[in-house]
């Protein structure tokens, strides 16, 4: 039971494969042809090429001429006897003739085969509306189903052999009997025969448009033809230039084509770099709002600027002496300041270290320049050495002498009477001393010596302001 469940389930699996690829064939729009229409088609034969810019794009699958009643111009005119091309077109990119579309009937090689190049379309501007497609014929009349293309479209080259036929003595005298035989009947028919020839030739119909446009645009090609002449005049002076911007041009294209891997992929990056410069354009549109008062003042300044500079033009140039030869000197003492380096970092350190000395420093020197501690201090100094060394008419003497030892001790004895005489040597002293009593010496010393107290009680009380001073 299980294997018999299992063969049904795969001829429904085959059965569903089937039907899909035969929905595939169908969907893919079925076949796509064009019945175009030509004042001659020789040599052309079912199966030759169809191509489009050169790429093979379908084959030719039939070769007939025009019925009665059968429609053959772009108004729906008849003309019988003229030849019928089917162009089966089975490259899927192109099953979309427009009604502007046009095939030409080449030679393929000198041995007379043919092919058919077509244009889907003509070349049009990129805002252009195209023009719409081939109207398909309606069932029921000749060709239904297929997508008519007018003989107005269509064309014929004439071929390199009959152009070189012509040149023949036999060709010559046949094409003069030829013309001298149907002067007749083509001078009534002289339209019909440049219809006829301008679709046997395509540059003549190709010709034929480009004067229409030209005619109706008669007025700007006249005004082109002035501006050309104001342009051309200051290109010709520049055509040197110009040649240069030509050929550097083709050097950035080459390096662009090298490159053209990494342009691919800037632009495959540019998107977000657009959002990325979105959101920076809003930051720097706030800026602008921002600076626009800086901006103000600073037109207003300009004059005073521009002043300034014109003013420092003469220090610039002075100053360019002295620069060059600070770098002289800088590169000849570049040895010895590599040298001190060592020296430089340790000043550095020792500078970090003293950071918090020289701070305190500061705020001391501060303070004694605020409240004058300078000048105490000079005071304090003065009178302190005159309370240690005294000075009179007689000279300077040592009032206190401080020993700084640990070996003697010293006790006070007062001495009365004491003198002192300074003999010189010779026959006279320096200084007689008879007649003096010695209470008014005793005196003298103690006066000298009060007025040495006063001044050092003086000099403590300053130093003692000074010291509150600074402290408050």
């Amino acid at each position: 039971m299980r294997r018999i469940l299992t063969i049904v389930l795969s001829l429904a699996l085959v059965g569903a494969l089937v039907a899909a690829s035969a929905s595939g064939e169908g969907d893919d729009g079925g076949s796509y042809e064009v019945r175009a229409y030509f004042d001659n088609a020789g040599f052309l034969v079912n199966g030759e090429e169809v191509r489009i810019a050169g790429a093979t794009v379908g084959t030719v699958k039939e070769v007939t001429v025009s019925l009665p009643g059968e429609p053959v111009k772009r108004n729906g005119e008849e003309d019988p006897g003229k030849a019928v091309a089917v162009l089966d077109i089975t490259d899927s990119g192109f099953k979309s003739f427009l009604s502007d579309a046009s095939c030409l009937i080449r030679p393929q090689s000198l041995l007379g085969e043919k092919y058919v190049e077509c244009e889907p379309t003509q070349p049009r501007a990129p805002e252009t509306e195209p023009p719409p497609a081939l109207q398909q014929i309606p069932d029921g009349e000749i060709g239904a189903g297929q997508y008519f293309l007018p003989i107005e479209n269509n064309g014929k080259q004439v071929d390199l052999d009959l152009v070189n036929n012509i040149t023949r003595q036999s060709e010559v005298e046949r094409f003069r009997l030829i013309l001298n035989d149907l002067g007749a009947g083509l001078a009534a028919r002289g339209p019909d025969l440049a219809a006829v020839i301008r679709r046997a030739n395509p540059a003549l119909a190709e010709t034929d448009k480009v004067l229409a446009t030209l005619a109706e645009q008669n007025k700007q090609l006249a005004q082109l033809a002035v501006d050309s002449d104001e342009i051309l005049t200051p290109l010709s002076e520049q055509r040197q230039h110009l040649a240069g911007f030509i050929r550097n041009a083709a050097i950035a294209g080459t390096a662009s084509a090298e490159r053209s891997g990494d342009i691919v992929a800037g632009f495959d990056e540019f998107p977000n770099a657009l959002r990325e410069l979105r959101s920076t354009m809003i930051a720097l549109r706030g800026f602008a709002e921002q600076a626009t008062p800086v901006a103000v003042n600073l037109r207003k300044a300009a004059p005073g600027l521009t002043d300034a500079t014109r003013l420092l033009r003469p220090f610039s140039r002075a100053a360019t002496l002295s620069l060059t030869n600070l770098g002289d000197n800088a590169q000849a003492s570049q040895d010895d300041l590599a040298a001190s380096s060592p020296v430089i970092r340790q000043l550095r350190k020792a500078g970090k270290k003293s950071i918090p000395g020289a701070r305190n420093l500061n705020q001391l020197l501060m303070t004694l320049r605020r409240t004058g501690g300078i000048d105490y201090l000079t005071k304090f100094v003065l009178n302190a050495s005159n309370s240690f060394n005294g000075f009179d008419g007689l000279g300077h003497f040592l009032l206190t002498q401080i020993q700084i030892t640990n070996c003697v001790d010293y006790v006070t004895t007062p001495a009365v009477g004491c003198d002192g005489r300074w003999v010189q040597s010779g026959p006279t002293s320096a200084l007689d001393l008879s007649g003096v009593d010695e209470k008014d010496i005793a005196k003298g010393v103690d006066e000298r010596a009060l007025e040495r107290s006063d001044a050092t009680a003086n000099g403590t009380k300053d130093l003692l302001n000074f010291l509150m001073g600074s402290g408050g």
